[in-house]
């Protein structure tokens, strides 16, 4: 008896409580509706600003097309390299002998002469003897002359000039300051896209670099520009903007994210991906302008008689493409160009954004690693390296570029790349341990003899026929590298495992690097910002830090300003 009073005692005790929890489930499934309900409104407002910016974008591609100047290709600037120098340690000054004085001659006394007598009868000659012939003796042969010692790697010795050590002494010096914009993140699209459920799709997979991407595509595809006239033009891109190809923009929107793709590798993987859902076609190159437009890219689109193109705004100039400028901006023209006329529609939408040529960030590529490398310094420290060789062939695709039209500022862009994440778990605990417990000083000095003198030393123009200016991870795959190939990888290496502020130097003909070590270094130095940077140059072969190679002077020195 008294159990079940007791039980009924509980369950009366707990009405009160499920009470609550039933109101606090209607008050949650509530709340739940009005923010869904919200979610929808906001989405239809999202739909209806998008419908009219691209109506109106139609709209404005049925006026007449313009057409502009165009301008050539501009080839990057090739200067006469500086071949590097292998560092002599300075010899000892001979130290200066004490000085003897000669001893005085003893004073000789002369000998007492001998009486004269009657001279003595002369000796009979002896017969004269056959003497033998004096056969000469063999001069040696001179020594051959010391050659400089350097590491056994396989290097041509015409490549390489010897040099005494310079005294070390400070250039308070103010050059030539290179500043490179920051890395701005991708553009935002027109506006959140959000597809019916019920719009049936299909997918279509491309391979880029190894990585699949997928971009879905109505099922009930249909495009196709009747003729290459503003009205037709017009017409198909509101056929786009229908909520049929929200799935397109969507998906396209999801592969940049879930991949990682920087600006350019973007626009490659949908120029792959339309090319295989339309061929290589004019439908193929307005799909891809207006899914670029639909992330937030600033294009136009250019055509002539019988071609359409796109043009991509970019805030670098881009070497080996065409351009046109329209309100002072540039544009290049993508694609095969012909000799055609090219009219341009100026068509845009707020809020576009040039396309950047930074590396920020790398794209998630297929894995395809690369035979190990061992690479070893004249100091002992050896370090094992293996990179993914779908990066290093994307990297190679990659366009030359710069800023302003100064052909220096694309060293800025390739030294603030990051290395691979499986390149750094591999190489950084090795580099991290050697210099453990090390002096700043002493620490740089061994990552900096590490890139002197693992790497064999090679022309741009006798290996790729031209310059060829590497990322970090290439010279670590490339057997040869130059100047500016290993000051990108020393300022990479530093600054990641040291954590010190590292700059560019530029010469004529010629890369090294300074340091902003965290206390007073000797060395030669150059002042940016009111922060001293030590010079280490990593061509200068087994030099110290602060040793500037012969032939540089550090007056005329441009500084190249790096991230940290």
């Amino acid at each position: 008896m008294k159990r079940r009073i007791t039980f009924i005692g509980l369950i009366l005790a707990a009405l009160p409580l499920m009470a609550q929890d039933d109101a606090f489930e209607q008050f949650r499934k509530a709340q739940q509706a009005q923010f869904n309900s919200f979610k929808d409104d906001k989405q239809a407002e999202f739909d209806e600003f998008r419908r009219r910016v691209n109506e109106q974008y139609a709209e404005f591609m049925r006026q007449a097309w313009e057409q502009f100047p165009e301008q050539p290709a501009e080839e990057p600037q090739e200067e006469e390299p500086v071949p590097p120098v292998v560092y002599q340690e300075p010899v000892p000054a001979p130290q200066p002998q004490p000085k003897v004085e000669p001893e005085l001659e003893p004073k000789v006394e002369p000998e007492p002469v001998a009486p004269v007598g009657p001279e003595p009868e002369p000796e009979p000659t002896p017969e004269p003897q056959p003497v033998a012939p004096v056969v000469p003796e063999p001069e040696p042969e001179p020594a051959p002359a010391p050659r400089p010692q350097i590491d056994a790697l396989d290097r041509p010795q015409s490549q390489i000039q010897t040099a005494p050590a310079p005294v070390a002494h400070e250039i308070p010096v103010k050059p030539v300051i290179i500043i490179v914009p920051e890395p701005t993140p991708a553009p935002e699209p027109i506006a959140p896209v959000k597809p019916k459920e019920e719009m049936p799709y299909k997918n279509v997979s491309i391979s880029y670099y190894g990585s699949i991407v997928t971009v879905a595509f109505p099922t009930a595809d249909v495009l196709k520009i009747r003729a290459l006239k503003e009205g037709d033009l017009a017409d198909a891109w509101k056929m786009l903007s229908g909520k049929k190809y929200d799935i397109t923009v969507k998906t396209a929107l999801d592969a940049r994210k879930a991949n990682n793709l920087c600006d350019w590798a973007y626009m490659e993987v949908l120029r792959a991906v339309t090319e295989k859902q339309y061929g290589k076609t004019n439908e193929a190159v307005l799909v891809q302008a207006f899914l670029m437009t639909q992330s937030g890219y600033r294009i136009r689109l250019g055509m002539t008689d019988t071609k359409l193109h796109m043009l991509i705004a970019s805030k670098y100039h881009i070497y080996g493409k065409r351009y046109t400028t329209i309100d002072n901006v540039r544009f290049y023209i993508m694609g095969d160009r012909d000799e055609q006329p090219l009219r341009i529609c100026k068509a845009k939408v707020d809020k576009e954004q040039s396309l950047s040529l930074q590396l920020a960030r790398l794209p998630m590529l297929g894995e395809e690693m690369t035979p190990q490398r061992k690479l070893t310094s004249r100091k002992g420290v050896t370090a094992t390296v293996s990179v993914n060789k779908n990066l290093i062939d994307f990297l190679g695709d990659y366009p030359k570029s710069c800023i302003n039209g100064d052909f220096t500022t694309r060293w800025a862009a390739y030294a603030n790349t990051p290395l691979d994440k499986k390149v750094q778990d591999a190489l950084y605990p090795v580099l991290k341990k050697t210099v453990a417990n090390m002096t700043e000083r002493d620490a740089v000095g061994i990552i900096l003899n590490w890139v002197q003198t693992a790497f064999v030393y090679g022309y741009d123009d006798q290996i790729w026929g031209g310059d060829r200016p590497f990322f970090a991870q290439e010279t670590l795959y490339y057997p040869q590298s130059d100047c500016e190939d290993r000051s990108i990888l020393f300022s990479r290496l530093v600054r990641d495992i040291l954590g010190l502020d590292v700059v560019l130097l530029y010469y004529p003909g010629h890369l090294a690097t300074a340091v902003a070590f965290t206390g007073q270094e000797r060395g030669d130095w150059l002042t940016y910002n009111e922060r001293r940077y030590i010079v280490c140059d990593p061509t200068y072969e087994n030099a110290p830090v602060g040793a500037t190679m012969p032939g540089m002077d550090n007056k005329k020195a441009q500084i190249i300003v790096l991230k940290k």
